[in-house]
């Protein structure tokens, strides 16, 4: 349910903009994404696919040093196929924020450190005994990774970054409070970025978060999801 640390893989940006001369550069992107997700709780899952609208800005600093904002949201609810829950349908939310820093290390590869925000809603509908029943899954915590970014002659770049997440979770259903336990997560990103016109460049990106939480003090099962995302962006340097 988390799209927790899905960090723009900035690697992509330094490389772009070497030529510039400013000390500091400003990078917003806007992107949609399709994601497949699956979420896992004892018996019951969730399949399905949600659209998302994300907008991030990235500050660049002597191009060695970086700053991350981003947050991430589908703009309507999805309605999806659910198992074993009390519906046989559900309308399923979710959205993320993330802040990170980062380090250059050379021309291919940096290293990033953050924090991650990510809340998900199920939602029953009509065909449940409690429909407008709503269960939420909540985590936060920092990750560490690391990216790194190949030209491809004059067309583009070619990148990738994986990190890891430690983080707390709050889970609520209709039968139980809010339940704390414990969180952890991958992130893999495959993207390539190219230029379209001037300051303005297009990015297509694959994505992939695995996820579980687990030692609920007041929910005694463990929780897992997998997303796997296909996300396009345009985004503008100045």
């Amino acid at each position: 349910m988390y799209r927790i640390f899905t960090v723009s893989l900035i690697m992509s940006l330094f490389c772009q903009t070497s030529q510039a001369v400013e000390d500091f550069l400003w990078v917003p992107s806007f992107s949609v994404s399709q994601r497949d997700f699956e979420y896992s709780v004892n018996n019951s899952s969730i399949n399905g696919k949600i659209a998302s609208l994300g907008f991030d800005i990235t500050g660049i600093y002597q191009k060695r040093y970086y700053i991350n904002f981003a947050i991430e949201k589908n703009p309507a609810t999805s309605e999806e196929e659910a198992t074993n829950l009390l519906s046989d349908r559900v309308n399923f939310d979710r959205k993320d924020a993330t802040v990170s820093l980062g380090y250059v290390l050379n021309e291919s590869l940096s290293t990033f450190v953050g924090y991650k925000y990510g809340e998900t809603t199920i939602t029953e509908l009509a065909g449940s005994p409690f429909v407008g029943a709503k269960t939420r899954l909540k985590g936060q915590g920092f990750f560490v990774g690391a990216g790194g970014g190949w030209q491809v002659q004059d067309w583009g770049q070619l990148s990738f970054s994986a990190a890891y997440a430690d983080m707390t979770a709050t889970y609520r259903n209709l039968l139980n409070a809010d339940s704390k336990g414990d969180a952890t997560g991958t992130s893999l990103v495959v993207k390539w970025k190219a230029p379209l016109w001037d300051k303005w460049f297009y990015d297509v990106s694959v994505i992939r978060h695995d996820y579980y939480y687990k030692n609920f003090d007041k929910f005694d099962a463990d929780i897992s999801e997998q997303i796997l995302s296909l996300r396009l962006g345009i985004s503008y340097s100045f």
